[in-house]
């Protein structure tokens, strides 16, 4: 069994940035799920909104790696609207079942960063090794390096 897989869903970048800190800070694989519908410009703004809102399940496309083969899954996600992106809701719901010990952090440009966390510990139906949200004004400064930077040590020391 693998070490540690980062998943994640990043639409403007944000997420990718972060999950790629985390991922080389864990030297763990990584890897993105890819969206199936369109979400660039203001119809793809309002898509985000309203299926985040409505807590949709879009279409994503099939994972080249498989979650059920790593003792640890980071998951990461855009904060939309207050709740969790609807992107990652699908993967979560179509991998729960095989998800062994579950981290997750969230970007988000306002709030909403703890109730999304605690959507995706109820997915995976199981508690948080770790979790962190983080605002986009804290990245790229030094509080997001201590906040990254701790989340990487707390999930890396999970038990397992």
């Amino acid at each position: 069994m693998k070490s540690c897989l980062v998943v994640y869903y990043s639409r403007t970048g944000i997420t990718q940035e972060v999950a790629q800190r985390i991922a080389a800070g864990c030297a763990c694989d990584i890897e993105p799920i890819r969206d199936m519908l369109p979400r660039d410009g203001v119809p793809g703004y309002l898509r985000c909104c309203y299926e985040a809102f409505a807590r949709k399940t879009p279409p994503i496309a099939p994972m080249a790696r498989n979650a059920g083969d790593y003792e640890l899954v980071i998951l990461g996600a855009p904060v939309w609207v207050g709740r969790l992106s609807s992107p990652m809701r699908s993967f979560i719901r179509a991998n729960a079942a095989r998800l062994p010990q579950v981290a997750a952090f969230c970007t988000m440009g306002g709030s909403g960063g703890d109730r999304a966390l605690d959507e995706i510990a109820a997915l995976c139906g199981k508690p948080l090794v770790a979790r962190m949200a983080l605002a986009d004004r804290e990245i790229k400064g030094e509080r997001d390096r201590d906040k990254i930077g701790q989340f990487t040590r707390t999930a890396a020391a999970a038990p397992g």
